[in-house]
């Protein structure tokens, strides 16, 4: 993976990143990070790679749920402070539409209004719903197609296949909890109509 110009932004939001290594950062460059054998250095890099292999992977394993016709909510317990990075990702995908991220402890709410995204932090999640149920009217809709896209994921795992290590080594467990999936373990043979 190559190390973008932006770096910087990336280093941040890693969980162990302090204002003192981000001020060491900030003299180098992307050529740096790419070439550099210093012990620093590559620790920086093996860093931000971390911070980019997570927003990688929640980009792709987040499912949004509709709340109403205006807000989409999904699940999203990250390692590394990328919740607004991730927020903004899929407000961007989706414009005149509230994005709200969020789990137990804090919420990320963006809104993509021509080009310009807007950002706010929330309390829980479940809070930050509440709220804008009660202020747009909302009930939550698409249940159905909640449960289809889970039926979906439940029946493409299965141990027996042979590419299931393979499949782990994309997608360990522990991704498959900060995305908010769950997946059906020990079972032979799933198909769509078990569920």
């Amino acid at each position: 993976m190559r190390i973008p110009d932006d770096f910087l932004h990336y280093l941040s939001a890693h969980e162990d990143c302090s204002e003192q290594l981000l001020f060491r950062a900030r003299n180098l460059s992307a050529e740096d990070l790419e070439v550099s054998t210093d012990a620093e250095v590559m620790r920086i890099k093996k860093m931000v790679h971390s911070v980019l292999t997570e927003v990688h992977r929640m980009e792709a394993f987040v499912r949004l749920r509709p709340l109403g016709p205006c807000v989409l909510y999904g699940y999203l317990k990250p390692r590394h402070r990328i919740g607004e990075i991730i927020c903004d990702f899929f407000a961007r995908r989706n414009p005149q539409t509230i994005v709200v991220l969020g789990n137990g402890h804090e919420s990320w709410i963006s809104f993509n209004y021509g080009g310009e995204i807007l950002r706010k932090r929330g309390a829980k999640m479940a809070e930050t719903l509440e709220q804008l149920k009660s202020s747009f009217n909302c009930s939550e809709e698409g249940r159905d197609v909640k449960d289809i896209w889970q039926a979906y994921y439940d029946s493409q795992y299965s141990p027996c296949h042979k590419s299931a290590k393979s499949s782990h080594k994309r997608m360990p467990r522990r991704d498959q909890k900060a995305a908010g999936l769950r997946m059906v373990q020990n079972k032979s043979i799933v198909t769509l109509d078990d569920f």
